[in-house]
């Protein structure tokens, strides 16, 4: 189920048809021209300029992106740029970096080859005095938080360590077009989001109409006029709804950051 298509559809039960099709209905074109559809302009003039727009400056998806076979610039002995492609991010745009990291990102490769270790055969001794060593010996540079993003999927990484050439960014994607990842039970969240940023729409787009229609021809637009009047703080209430509801449904919607996040809660390796 798509979710775009489900909050389409139940606009429909939330907002009075002929409202709709008086706000979002195409009224000049030729008879050349196609006739657009109440939901394509809806999509278009509501869901796409606003709404995604504001869902990927809230949430987003969490990626890991291998640097290591990318061609890298780099600006002065600290500094390197990387213009990473979107055959790499899905063919979606980077809208935020967190990190850049040192390293393979798999336990086994964390693990290198103990896995062939006969069991048994490293006593507790052995184990005591590695960790001892451990405690002693500097703290390893496994990444770095000093990284930016400069221009349409290009990072600038600060302070790098050159050596290494096995890094990988950790970043926020934006979302697919469709919401693919939006699980079944947020989509009336998404929904009621769509509701509000479409009641807004039709505030601020016809009540200026309304008003001049009145003064100039006198016509009495009756409960249709009143109904509009009653989306008065339904930008309010979007930005609202967005900030504290739709934020964390998507937080939590993104698999790799929610679980990351439970992970911290309870010091497990993240």
């Amino acid at each position: 189920m798509s979710p775009i298509s489900k909050a389409i559809s139940e606009l429909t039960y939330r907002i009075p048809m002929p409202i709709l099709r008086e706000i979002f209905s195409t009224k000049n074109y030729s008879w050349r021209d196609t006739p657009i559809s109440i939901d394509e302009q809806i999509t278009n003039l509501v869901i796409k300029s606003r709404v995604m727009v504001d869902c990927n400056l809230v949430g987003g998806t969490h990626a890991l992106i291998p640097l290591d076979n990318l061609r890298v610039e780099q600006v002065d002995p600290y500094s390197n740029v990387y213009r990473i492609p979107k055959s790499l991010t899905q063919g979606r745009s980077i809208v935020s970096v967190l990190s850049v990291g040192y390293g393979t990102t798999s336990l086994q490769g964390l693990m290198g080859g103990l896995g062939s270790i006969r069991p048994g055969s490293v006593s507790a001794g052995a184990q005591a005095g590695q960790a001892m060593m451990d405690a002693m010996s500097p703290i390893p540079v496994s990444s770095t938080a000093k990284v930016q993003l400069i221009a349409e999927n290009t990072i600038m990484v600060r302070d790098t360590n050159t050596l290494i050439s096995n890094g990988y960014l950790r970043c926020i994607l934006a979302n697919d077009n469709e919401l693919s990842h939006i699980q079944l039970r947020s989509i009336l969240a998404f929904c009621k989001l769509v509701e509000l940023a479409v009641k807004s729409y039709i505030y601020n787009e016809y009540i200026i109409q309304m008003d001049r229609a009145y003064l100039s021809g006198g016509q009495d637009l009756g409960r249709f006029k009143e109904i509009v009047d009653g989306y008065a703080d339904s930008e309010e209430m979007y930005q609202t709804y967005l900030r504290e509801k739709w934020a964390k449904v998507s937080f939590m919607n993104d698999t790799e950051t929610y679980t990351r996040f439970l992970k911290m809660q309870i010091g497990s390796h993240r």
